[in-house]
């Protein structure tokens, strides 16, 4: 054989190589679970919700999680009824294609009971690494042989293929900031058609959900009792100050602010943890009533000044008529009683605002009663919040520590490594 026919042999030959890895991709792989996977991906970066749900049957995953987290919903909370009417998968469901559809979580007005489950068993704090394993549960049958290029799987019975649904089971690794770590979650896939593979079910979510909300409620009991120690310090010194200035007057005002000032700047130190967003914001709305409160209390007293140089003017004004041997002109005297009344309910109406307040924190704090401090208890400095990770390193042991936390967004796969048809059914190492 001559050197141009050798040319012209290992052109033929690269063109039927090429053409059987392309029979190979559209006849097999476009028709297994990772090729699902990397369209599922596609779908996300895009914000295509329609094809995001082609993928992943968000109904049969949240209907099955609901029965998961009944299990750790509040005691006699509305939160179960809604459980179990459906309601609250209905809004996780409409909160998660949003994300998709946005490229992120919308911002919440209002803290609900839904908002703030959700932020405890991690729904908008999660995020993904990367896909660790995928692997067909029943032998796919290739529709054709390729010799030499992959060996064809043997027949499968006929009878359990039929009676069978094909199906297979994804490992992703997420990370979840409140754990401190990242974790694996295994979620079953099912072919819905010739050419696609959805995910239905998340095998290990009771597990993940049961770790988080310990290491929530262990994060929150700390940031409750930081938060009880500021309040109680506070509550003491308004109790001197009024000993030291029983009337309120401008010199008490001023001091009330500066207890204040020292008591929010003392809060805003603490790190919130995820399950605090509700006592953050009756905290946030405790400084602002404050601060109102001040106001009225600054008119009330500015208010009373003006009544009392009003009656010295016009007792000056009678002792110099008198002097004179005049009789002093009538003149009609301001309504200060109109005004009072005024001041005065706008006064009780911020009062009550703090009081409400006061009660709705001390729902959830407890009461702010002094206890006689145990044995190795640490105070209120020991317990910083830059050693809340050693606490969760000790209450979550086996953390795969390999700087996965950082910079990538809520349900964008960014590390999702490329994957092969070749590597079908076998777990990544």
């Amino acid at each position: 054989m001559g050197y141009k026919g050798a040319i012209i042999v290992g052109i033929f030959l690269e063109i039927l190589l090429g053409a059987a890895a392309a029979a190979f991709y559209f006849m097999y792989y476009v028709h297994t679970p990772t090729y699902s996977i990397n369209a599922l991906q596609k779908a996300i970066q895009s914000n295509d919700v329609e094809q995001f749900q082609r993928y992943v049957d968000l109904d049969a995953i949240l209907n099955k999680a609901t029965v998961d987290l009944e299990k750790i919903a509040p005691p006699n909370s509305s939160l179960k009824a809604k459980m179990r009417d459906g309601s609250f998968a209905k809004l996780c469901k409409e909160d998660i294609l949003s994300c998709v559809a946005n490229d992120g979580w919308k911002e919440v007005k209002e803290i609900t009971e839904e908002t703030e489950f959700q932020d405890k068993i991690g729904l908008k704090t999660m995020s993904i690494r990367r896909i660790e394993y995928v692997v067909q549960d029943k032998p796919f049958k290739l529709p054709f042989t390729i010799p030499y290029i992959l060996e064809q799987p043997e027949e499968p019975d006929q009878t359990e293929a039929e009676s069978e649904y094909p199906t297979a089971t994804v490992g992703v690794r997420i990370y979840e900031p409140n754990l401190g770590d990242t974790y694996v979650v295994h979620m079953k896939m099912r072919k819905i058609d010739e050419d696609t593979w959805q995910i239905y079910d998340v095998l290990n979510y009771g597990d993940f959900v049961d770790a988080l909300v310990k290491q929530n409620e262990r994060d929150m009991k700390r940031y409750i009792e930081k938060v009880r120690v500021i309040i109680k310090n506070t509550e003491e010194k308004f109790a001197a100050l009024k000993k030291k200035i029983p009337q309120i007057n401008k010199e008490w005002i001023i001091e009330s602010q500066k207890i204040m000032k020292e008591s929010c700047e003392e809060l805003d130190e603490l790190k919130v943890p995820v399950a605090g967003a509700r006592l953050e914001q009756l905290l946030r709305d405790r400084k602002a009533i404050f601060y109102d409160m001040m106001d009225m209390y600054y008119e009330s007293v500015n208010f009373k000044e003006s009544i009392s140089d009003y009656n010295k003017s016009v007792e000056e004004a009678k002792k110099a008529a008198q002097e004179k041997g005049k009789k002093l002109k009538q003149r009609k005297a301001p309504n200060f009683d109109k005004k009072a009344g005024e001041i005065d309910g706008r006064l009780t109406a911020v009062n009550k605002r703090w009081e409400t307040n006061k009660a709705e924190i001390a729902k959830i704090i407890g009461p702010t009663v002094r206890e006689q401090p145990q044995k190795g208890v640490k105070g209120l400095k020991e317990l910083r919040n830059n050693d809340d990770d050693a606490v969760r390193r000790a209450n979550y042991p086996g953390a795969d520590r390999r700087n996965d936390g950082d910079g990538v967004n809520p349900l964008r796969p960014e590390t999702l490594p490329e994957m092969s048809a070749f590597g079908e059914g076998q777990v990544a190492q």
